[in-house]
């Protein structure tokens, strides 16, 4: 077994790889905060240092729907209290 964490995991070329995959959606806001945590970026997704970023999961979400692809998908917005949606 391969376990893979990466971004854009779900993009086309590659979603057709895996036997099974795992969506966690959580907010770009939840996501940016515990980057800053981690990493010590900037939380705002409005802030400057985070346009690449930012504009490129929205890029990805809207045109290749990981969500959709995923196997099954987890709402991950809260670490404690993750909620299987499919």
């Amino acid at each position: 077994m391969l376990v893979l964490d990466e971004l854009f995991l779900h993009r086309d070329g590659l979603a057709g790889l895996w036997d099974v995959s795992i969506w966690l959606h959580v907010p770009v806001e939840v996501s940016l905060a515990r980057m800053a945590r981690r990493d010590g970026s900037h939380p705002d997704p409005a802030h400057p240092s985070l346009a690449r970023y930012v504009g490129g999961q929205a890029l990805y979400l809207a045109s290749c729907d990981p969500a959709g692809r995923a196997d099954v998908v987890i709402d991950n917005s809260e670490l404690d209290r993750p909620n299987w949606l499919s």
